[in-house]
Order: C-alpha cells, then sequence, then structure tokens
C-alpha cells in the first residue's frame, strides 16, 4: 500500500505541473519559437505535445517523463507482475489523459479570446494602420495562452514571413483550423485585395456562432455525458463495494487462478468500454 500510496501521489503531482503549466503564469510559458523554446527535448516528444496544444518548458517535460517512469518502475517492483503491469499501463494512460485534458483546455481558452482579438485589429484597421502593424499593436495588451501564440505570429513577421505564412505555421503548430481561417483571409487580401476588415468582422460572426452552437450542443448532451460517466464508474464503484464489504471474497478469486484470469479480463474490458465510451461522447461534438 505505501508503494501505491507514492505511485499515487506521483501521478497527482505530474497532473498538478500541467495543469499549473496550461494557465496563466508568465514564468511558467514560454513565448519564445517552439524550435527554441524546446531544443533540448527529443522532435517527436515536441511534436506530440504540438499536436495536442500543449506547450511546455523542458524543465516540466522531463519533470512530467521522469515522475511516470518512477511511477511504473514502482508499480512494476512492487506489486505481482499482473497488477504491476496495469499499474504501469495506467502511469502512462494518466500522463496521455493529462496532456489531452490540459490541450483541450488551453484551446477552448484561445477559441474564447480570439473574437475578442480580432476585433481589437479591425478597429485599428478602420483608423488606417496596415495589416501587420494592426496585429502587432493588438498583441501588446493579449492575455496567455492566445498572447503567446500570437507575439510568435509578430515575431514570425519581423523574421520575414509573411502574416499569412505565420498563422499556417502556428495552425500546424497548435491544430486551431481558425487560425488557417485567418491565414487564407489575409492571403486573399494579400493576392486580390479588397476589405479585409469585412472578411475579420465575418470570421468574428462566424467564431461567435460557432460557440454558441456548441454549448447549446453540451447542454443538449448533458444527460447523455452523465450517463456515459455513471457508466464507466459504475464496475469500479462496485468492486471498491464488495472489497470493502467483503476483501475475502475478491482476494479468495485473485489467489484461484482462474479467479485471476478473470479479474485481469474485468479490468481489460474496463478499459476498453471507457475508451469506447469517450469517443462516443468525443464524437457527438464533431
Amino acid at each position: 500500500m505505501f508503494w501505491i500510496a507514492i505511485m499515487l501521489l506521483s501521478i497527482g503531482l505530474a497532473f498538478v505541473l500541467f495543469v499549473l503549466v496550461s494557465g496563466e503564469e508568465p514564468v511558467l510559458e514560454s513565448e519564445a519559437l517552439p524550435s527554441d523554446t524546446n531544443a533540448k527535448v527529443p522532435l517527436f516528444i515536441t511534436d506530440y505535445l504540438a499536436a495536442n496544444g500543449v506547450e511546455l518548458p523542458p524543465v516540466i517535460i522531463y519533470v512530467s517523463l521522469s515522475i511516470a517512469a518512477a511511477c511504473a518502475l514502482l508499480s512494476l517492483l512492487a506489486l505481482p507482475l499482473q497488477f504491476g503491469g496495469v499499474a504501469a499501463f495506467a502511469c502512462a494512460g494518466l500522463l496521455i489523459l493529462a496532456v489531452k485534458f490540459v490541450g483541450n483546455r488551453r484551446r477552448a481558452k484561445m477559441l474564447e479570446q480570439l473574437p475578442s482579438f480580432v476585433n481589437q485589429v479591425t478597429r485599428r484597421l478602420s483608423a488606417g494602420i496596415s495589416v501587420e502593424n494592426a496585429f502587432a499593436d493588438s498583441v501588446e495588451t493579449l492575455e496567455r495562452p492566445l498572447g503567446t501564440i500570437m507575439r510568435r505570429v509578430v515575431r514570425r513577421v519581423h523574421m520575414g514571413y509573411d502574416l499569412h505564412q505565420a498563422f499556417d505555421k502556428e495552425a500546424k503548430q497548435t491544430k486551431l483550423h481558425e487560425f488557417n481561417v485567418l491565414a487564407t483571409a489575409i492571403r486573399i487580401n494579400e493576392q486580390y485585395g479588397g476589405s479585409i476588415r469585412a472578411i475579420l468582422d465575418d470570421i468574428v460572426d462566424i467564431l461567435r456562432l460557432d460557440e454558441a452552437g456548441k454549448r447549446e450542443l453540451s447542454a443538449m448532451t448533458g444527460e447523455t455525458r452523465v450517463t456515459a460517466f455513471v457508466l464507466a464508474m459504475l464496475p469500479p464503484g462496485i468492486a471498491a463495494y464488495m472489497f470493502g464489504v467483503n476483501p475475502d471474497f475478491l482476494l479468495g478469486m485473485w489467489a484461484d487462478p482462474s479467479g485471476q484470469r478473470m479479474l485481469m479480463g474485468a479490468v481489460i474490458l474496463q478499459v476498453v468500454g471507457v475508451i469506447v465510451l469517450v469517443r462516443m461522447i468525443s464524437s457527438i461534438g464533431k
């Protein structure tokens, strides 16, 4: 139980680190270009984090990976082989879920800030400022996490990129198609002319309609999501109740080889069921 407690505390610490870093603490989140920020981190790790909308300083990445590796090792050493393997797999799974959670939280915050930011740009455009300068001036007071992305866009423009190319790179980095929309609008304006203000105003209207649609869909599917949560928690809840009321029953099953196979099969089916439920709920909002 001592080692299990250490494992759970360590996983909790890793999760807290991820959540804290995803917030608005200026000390933890770098505004440098990704190639500079994570220069000492293997490329496949930075690519995976970027694909999930997560940006972390190298020290936090290594600390989180070290904690997950230590939890997996302690599980294999302190628990029976079957439970140790499941616990090690759970450590990796929780780390992946933490990355997904932080990335989704960060993307949602950026989408919440984007309409107001584009409105600021259009107001500066109405004063006769160029598109590049309007974006650069609007970024000065923009808070994180969108401020981090937009400051990188401005920095890339200063390095010689066109504005639409800078947005294209950030769209690939953050996997936000809204940046692709901005890049397309700016590219069309650069090539064919027209009123960029009108295009940006239309983009703001679309973003706000999309946000309103997502909120309405979330309200309509609230019962479905609660049902899925109850179904996911019911089997482990029943197992915990049975162990608390009659621990000899589950311990006796574990002492028998056929009982071990049944319990391991139940755990595997539970994990598969949770994954299926998560995929089903996620597909509703797509």
